[in-house]
């Protein structure tokens, strides 16, 4: 059997006939939907969320250390030799 390759014109046109954005318009949309967002929302109150999120993300973090730090110290060593075995395909 043979096809036919779609002509890059054909499609963009067909596109918007069906009434289907085309990629630009959908990024163009995303974008002035950020830009409203940002505007009604305020830079500070985003600049408070981000400090928040990152604080809890580190705080996160800061509980995982001390769990393993009290972990048995030989468990700790298999599971990461295992998990760098599997990184290496070894395992």
């Amino acid at each position: 059997m043979f096809w036919k390759k779609k002509n890059k014109e054909k499609a963009g046109k067909s596109a918007a006939k069906d009434g289907k954005p085309s990629r630009e318009q959908i990024i163009a949309q995303a974008k002035a939907n950020m830009s409203a967002a940002r505007a009604e929302i305020g830079d500070e109150t985003l600049e408070k969320i981000k400090a928040a999120m990152l604080k809890k993300q580190s705080s996160v973090i800061e509980k995982a250390k001390a769990q393993i730090k009290a972990a048995d110290q030989d468990k700790v060593r298999d599971h990461l030799k295992y998990i760098i075995r599997e990184d290496k395909g070894e395992g």
